[in-house]
């Protein structure tokens, strides 16, 4: 029973796409629904010998036969561990035994059963580690079946988590008990419901009511196509919040996750976006691309060195902040100053904490949106004041103006007490009034005091700021060997253009945020390469390249990196990531990466051909 799994989205740890059991075609997360009432992917059970369960699954008229040992050690004298249920198909309980993984892997199993998954939920913890050992001793291809959790209101849940067969047992037999389940509110009371025409399916909605099986059956379905849709649009963990509220315990099993499965749900984030993603509650501060936002401004941005005057401003609702009205209008109260090129503008806001203006663009700075009310928790408190250390303890500061409302950010006053060094501009919250915006410009104004233009103009403070935006990317060192001399710069404010004047290196949008290398720029960085994928030595990259065709991948590359193919050592192309650096290894089957630019081909672009069709810009 070989899996062929290819996958077209990722949320979370949900992997959607299409997957193999044998013969029977999956699309996970998937519904596993009794014969008698389902119409899709359907599980029966059939008789056998005593202490085994046959389970048939079925889709399309074809099956796949499954036989569970009951592991009661009174029928059968064993207990926990793994046991082969079908072809590349195994029943595990955890906790698991280190060898009882190790030799399951190279079996390249097709379907894990996760047996005591039922047991595991109550505890809960516990079903979160099982879930992390599990996927970091197997990988991610298998399919993973946790049998009789699943609710309708925990379906968003177990997707993002990263189960991928769904069963409707648990909630066959809650309604036997008389439950009516909701997939938004859990459980309901029916006769409320249909008072208020709450619930539209077949069975609430004719007189008498129909069975509440029934019911159940459109709860399930419904949860899932809203998870699968949620998925599709990258909002499945603002699904998730959304749920906690009908039970508990899935906010406890949520906070469990964001601890133990972090550094997974980060691997599987997205370095690029769209839309507006909205973070409300305090789980959704937790969110792993907020997480790699803060630590990356931490542990690879720094300040750039021409910067000497800090100045901290709040954010705003538009985004990105230099264009709002607000943001507008503090520059406008210093336009015309001498040297102010030296002023570094950074955003203060919550709950992704300091915001440089170069960094604006990054993912999900341009597209958040938060409640704002002024009161800051101490969590947030935290990320703003280490950012602020951050940028202190690494940049050229002589001088710190804090264009903030002193009562709001009061506990900054402890990093930043008034002083000969740091100007607090306002006394209430309001930012742009004519008062407050005199007082800004005579601050900007002192702080600058005798400061001389930066050598080279403002555009060297420009190649400044693009190479902090590529020590985000890539990394310091490449960064560095990246924007090494000769550096000429051309394009527009919304489209840069990196090139060595001759040849273009990298471009940036705004609204991408993030640089495209070229062949020549992956050159330009040289060895060793961040973010590469090694190809097969016998394949000829004539277009996008396939997972099939990798040999190997940088762990640390994200959806959406740019990314250097290397064959044999040598470069290939360069391209965009569809898939993370691990799941580039893990997976059989799907896009790899979309290919730019391929090294010596004729397919290549001007902006990879011997010199650029545009102006070459100045030297930076």
């Amino acid at each position: 029973m070989n899996v062929a799994r290819t996958v077209d989205r990722i949320d979370g740890l949900a992997l959607l796409g299409t997957a193999l059991l044998g013969p029977v075609r999956v699309s996970p997360p998937a519904l596993l629904e009794d014969r008698a009432g389902g119409s899709g992917l359907t599980v029966e059970q059939r008789d056998d010998a005593i202490g085994i369960r046959r389970l048939v699954l079925a889709a399309d008229g074809k099956e796949v036969e499954l036989r569970f040992p009951v592991l009661a050690p009174e029928i059968l004298g064993v207990g926990s561990g793994v046991h082969p249920i079908g072809p590349e198909a195994f029943l595990l309980h955890a906790p698991f035994r280190a060898e009882d993984l190790a030799v399951l892997k190279p079996r390249r199993p097709a379907l894990l059963v996760l047996g005591n998954a039922r047991a595991l939920w109550e505890e809960g913890e516990a079903f979160v580690e099982a879930l992390r050992e599990l996927r970091a001793a197997i990988g991610a291809e298998p399919l993973v079946w946790a049998p009789r959790i699943a609710l309708p209101h925990r379906i968003p849940f177990l997707a993002y988590v990263g189960i991928d067969l769904l069963d409707t047992v648990e909630g066959a037999l809650r309604a036997a008990r008389g439950q009516f389940l909701d997939p938004a509110m859990g459980i309901q009371d029916r006769t409320l419901v249909r008072r208020e025409g709450a619930c539209d399916c077949p069975a609430c909605s004719t007189e008498p009511p129909g069975p509440l099986v029934e019911h159940t059956r459109f709860a399930y379905r419904r949860a899932l196509a809203e998870t699968r849709a949620a998925a599709r649009a990258g909002r499945l963990r603002e699904l998730v919040e959304s749920r906690l509220t009908a039970e508990p315990a899935l906010a406890e099993m949520l906070r469990y996750v964001d601890r133990r499965l972090s550094s997974s749900l980060e691997e599987r984030a997205p370095v690029i976006g769209n839309g507006t993603r909205a973070y409300v509650l305090a789980e959704s501060h937790r969110r792993p691309e907020m997480v790699r936002f803060r630590s990356r401004l931490l542990e690879r941005y720094r300040p750039p060195p021409s910067k000497t005057v800090l100045l901290l401003v709040p954010c705003s609702k538009t985004k990105p902040y230099r264009r709002s009205r607000s943001h507008r209008r503090f520059a406008s109260a210093f336009e015309g100053l001498r040297a102010l090129e030296r002023v570094h503008v950074v955003s203060v806001s919550s709950p992704i904490g300091l915001v440089p203006r170069e960094l604006e663009d990054v993912y999900p700075a341009r597209q958040y949106d938060i409640p704002v009310t002024g009161d800051w928790t101490e969590p947030e408190r935290k990320v703003v004041i280490e950012g602020l250390d951050h940028l202190r303890r690494t940049g050229s500061y002589r001088s710190i103006v804090v264009h903030l409302d002193p009562e709001e950010y009061a506990f900054l006053k402890e990093r930043l007490p008034p002083g000969p060094e740091v100007r607090w501009t306002l006394r209430d919250g309001r930012t742009t009034s004519p008062e407050a915006l005199g007082e800004l410009r005579r601050a900007i104004t002192e702080a600058l005091g005798l400061s001389g233009p930066v050598n080279g103009g403002p555009l060297a403070v420009v190649r400044e700021e693009l190479q902090e935006l590529a020590s985000v990317q890539f990394g310091r060192s490449a960064a560095e060997r990246l924007f090494a001399s000769p550096v000429r710069l051309a394009g527009r404010p919304w489209f840069q253009r990196i090139t060595d004047g001759r040849t273009d290196l990298a471009t940036v949008r705004e609204e991408r945020g993030i640089f495209h290398l070229t062949v020549a720029g992956a050159r330009r960085i040289g060895f060793p390469f961040p973010l590469s994928v090694e190809i097969d030595p016998a394949l000829t990259l004539t277009g996008d390249l396939f997972v099939p065709g990798v040999r190997g991948a940088d762990p640390g590359i994200r959806t959406g990196d740019s990314v250097v193919l290397l064959r044999g050592g040598e470069i290939a192309g360069v391209g965009e990531a569809s898939l993370p650096g691990p799941l580039l290894l893990e997976l059989g089957h799907g896009l790899a990466v979309k290919v730019r630019h391929r090294s010596s081909s004729a397919t290549d672009t001007p902006l990879t051909a011997s010199r650029s069709t545009m102006d070459d810009g100045p030297v930076v």
